[in-house]
């Protein structure tokens, strides 16, 4: 099955959104304390409820691959730096994604996912290096993205651009991006909401591959 036919099967379509929600839900649950914390309130919604939420995100990816395209020189250069991150960080999630919902419809495992057959499916894939990649990924596009977030011109060159890119139909995803720069840029230190995933997140990810 092609791309195009996945995206288009209503079946596969509901694995990978149960799938998605199922990941969704895991991070709302480890990550409560931070959601719950003040200064880290606004960007865990962002972080966890609006870049991982269980939705179609074709919109996000081709429109960052646009809006870096029709930008171009109109945009604080290192802000297309830091798209290109969150372009390869979505494409390697989605891939992940993709081969879990393949695997569970070769096991036959259905929409209602449970614990033990997440962990079944998530070891069979056999890609511990390129998962620890993932982690990794995540961290340094959030490190990324916090730094442009605390330098005014970034938010002058989101405002710039408004009106062009709206004009050049890729308004929905800088929308999206000005919403994630507002939540970052309430927070002086990154550090210990980072660390803080770096190490919950291996952990997750080292206990799924001992437990049987």
């Amino acid at each position: 099955m092609t791309i195009t036919d996945k995206n288009k099967d209503p079946d596969y379509i509901s694995l990978k959104r149960a799938l998605q929600q199922f990941q969704s839900d895991r991070l709302n649950r480890t990550y409560a304390d931070l959601k719950m914390d003040p200064p880290y309130a606004s960007i865990a919604d962002f972080f966890f409820n609006r870049l991982y939420a269980p939705e179609d995100f074709t919109f996000r990816d081709t429109s960052i691959k646009s809006l870096q395209h029709v930008l171009e020189g109109r945009i604080y250069r290192p802000m297309t730096a830091a798209m290109l991150k969150v372009v390869e960080l979505h494409e390697l999630s989605d891939d992940l994604d993709d081969r879990m919902v393949e695997k569970m419809i070769e096991t036959g495992i259905g929409p209602d996912l449970t614990l033990a057959q997440y962990r079944t499916v998530y070891r069979q894939l056999d890609n511990y290096d390129q998962r620890v990649y993932q982690i990794n990924l995540t961290i340094d596009v959030t490190r990324v993205f916090h730094g442009l977030s605390q330098k005014w011109i970034v938010g002058v060159s989101l405002k710039t651009v408004t009106v062009a890119a709206h004009l050049l139909k890729v308004g929905k995803i800088l929308d999206f991006i000005n919403e994630g720069y507002l939540a970052f840029r309430q927070i002086k230190s990154i550090d210990h909401f980072v660390d803080t995933i770096a190490r919950r997140e291996m952990a997750w990810h080292d206990k799924l591959w001992r437990e049987t």
